[in-house]
């Protein structure tokens, strides 16, 4: 009889310590997931802000016209893709006349639509409207739509 006691008081031991530890846990993991969510919502917003970084190189600044070159080619896929819009303005074609690259943004309506011009060699030849001095200085903007998101990039000349 002694040995069915014996092995009761083991089994009642052993269940009052697994009882004690997954209370143990309960205690030391919930605290746990509330800095989990709050780390993961500090990564979220870290991570757009990095996203949002090659676009707010451009935001009130004034860069010049090889630099506009260069982010017209460096925005291609995104303009082509409809997800950010390039803006050029130059002393030529100014007064708001100037020219969407790959993709349009309206602001009042906050939609993009395709441009037809895509090609880029009109910013190299001097005699075109669309002719982009390399030594020219331009004046750049970056535009958001309602919701915040980064949707065109601006640049006019000064």
């Amino acid at each position: 009889m002694s040995g069915t006691v014996s092995t009761a008081l083991k089994f009642a031991a052993g269940l009052f310590l697994v009882l004690a530890l997954i209370g143990i846990a309960v205690n030391v993991f919930s605290p746990a997931t509330d800095a989990a969510k709050i780390a993961q919502t500090d990564f979220s917003n870290t991570t757009t802000e990095l996203k949002d970084q090659k676009y707010l190189v451009y935001d009130n600044t004034v860069i010049s016209g090889s630099q506009v070159v260069n982010a017209l080619r460096k925005f291609e896929s995104e303009g082509k893709s409809q997800t950010l819009g390039l803006y050029v303005e130059t002393g030529k074609n100014s007064n708001g006349a100037g020219t969407w690259y790959y993709s349009a943004f309206d602001k009042a309506s906050d939609s993009m639509t395709a441009s037809s011009t895509t090609d880029l060699s009109n910013t190299k030849e001097v005699t075109n409207a669309k002719y982009i001095n390399p030594s020219g200085m331009f004046d750049a903007v970056v535009e958001r739509d309602s919701n915040g998101v980064i949707r065109a990039i601006k640049f006019v000349q000064q």
